[in-house]
């Protein structure tokens, strides 16, 4: 029912004691509402009310106390737009339980002969943050009550000092010394919150540069996105010409220009799914070999290490197999059965000097040999190889069938 929600997200130092309230919304509770709202307004510390730490967290104990917030600031614009503006981001908060912060400050040597009670706002039961053990002095009344009205991170408080029967009525420097080391208990509460609120501005300015960093990376992945863009179509058009050339009528144009972008789309979408990293080879073959001769291939066609490839590899070995066997499937045995063919591969070499060795096998093709005529499927596999990926290609027509060997170096 609240516009807002300000759940603890972070306590230090970290103990069990402190998981419980981890999630708990500051919002939901009408004292820290109200000094969470007047943080928001300024860059100022503010006190909330009398609250019971602990409350709404699961905890089996709750201590009266207060807390002090500080708001977290981020602008709302670049640098180079003239806005002055900025926005909240969160809070940073110290929590005090009352009686612990006072029982130190008063046990402190000598004891103070005074009897000491302090109030959030005006001295009323329901506001009482702290009363000292040892009573007043019945006899002496309000006789020697001393009243103080202070302001404690912007919370009006009310502090009232009587005298215990260690008091010395004649000159006593008791309340004096009290009030100082109460101020210097004040100044240690604000110094604290102030700890915090530099280190807040530490955490805005690392935020900053993470943002400037993040958007110097996004201008250069829009660059090799446009690059790569770029790359694509002139692959596209070089291959539609080509094909357009060797084609007999429109439908074998559209056949075979529609399966190489096929071939394309399916090395371009291994690459997106790793993010543009690498893909794999083995993958990559069953991805090609699925498209032409069906998904479900026979165990044992394809055995080979695992080989990482990169993004201009992958495209290229994706074109070169999907024309292999686009040829196996039109002119050998494979076109009867997907048994016939195997393909092996293995790496040499380490490090930077590692190559891939490819061994492509078409088995069971009668009075096998070579063609007189190389066709546009040849030649886009032999660019692919020796020009693209700088390798060497070798066909051996033999008489029980084709054998293809294919070396391609591979980046480190």
């Amino acid at each position: 029912t609240q516009p807002w929600r300000t759940p603890i997200v972070m306590f230090e130092p970290i103990d069990p004691s402190n998981q419980a309230s981890i999630g708990f919304d500051m919002f939901t509770e009408p004292a820290r509402r109200a000094a969470i709202e007047k943080a928001m307004a300024d860059d100022q510390q503010h006190a909330s009310g009398l609250v019971q730490l602990g409350q709404g967290t699961g905890a089996t104990q709750t201590f009266p106390g207060f807390l002090v917030f500080v708001r977290l600031n981020v602008e709302t614009a670049p640098e180079v737009i003239n806005a002055s503006r900025s926005s909240t981001a969160g809070f940073l908060y110290a929590a005090f339980r009352a009686r612990d912060l006072f029982q130190t400050a008063l046990s402190r040597t000598p004891l103070l002969p005074v009897n000491t009670e302090i109030y959030d706002g005006q001295p009323d039961a329901d506001n009482l943050l702290f009363r000292s053990e040892t009573p007043p002095v019945e006899t002496f009344g309000d006789r020697l009550l001393v009243t103080r009205k202070i302001v404690v991170a912007g919370r009006p408080w009310t502090v009232l000092f009587r005298p215990t029967s260690a008091f010395s009525l004649p000159s006593s420097r008791a309340i004096p010394v009290m009030l100082g080391l109460f101020g210097l208990l004040l100044a240690g509460a604000i110094a604290l919150v102030a700890r915090y609120q530099e280190r807040a501005y530490d955490a805005v300015s690392l935020l900053h540069e993470t943002t400037e960093k993040s958007l110097l990376e996004k201008e250069l992945m829009l660059q090799e996105m446009k690059h790569r863009i770029k790359n694509s179509i002139t692959r596209v058009l070089a291959i539609a010409r080509q094909t357009a050339s060797h084609a007999t009528d429109v439908k074998e144009f559209s056949s075979s220009f529609a399966a190489r972008l096929q071939a394309m789309a399916a090395s371009q979408d291994m690459l997106t799914r790793s993010r543009w990293q690498k893909a794999d080879l083995g993958d990559l073959l069953r991805i090609e070999l699925g498209q032409v001769f069906g998904k479900e291939l026979p165990e044992g066609i394809l055995s080979g290490p695992e080989v990482l490839l990169d993004e201009t590899t992958t495209q290229a070995l994706g074109l070169t197999f999907h024309e292999l066997a686009t040829n196996a499937l039109k002119y050998g045995e494979a076109g009867n059965s997907v048994g016939a063919l195997k393909v092996d591969w293995l790496l040499e070499g380490r490090g930077r000097d590692r190559t891939l060795v490819l061994n492509w096998r078409e088995a069971g093709q009668k009075q096998l040999e070579a063609p007189a005529k190389t066709g546009f499927g040849t030649k886009l596999i032999d660019l692919n190889v020796t020009r693209e990926l700088g390798g060497t290609i070798k066909r051996d027509f033999r008489a029980e069938g084709l054998v293809v060997v294919i070396r391609v170096p591979l980046a480190g």
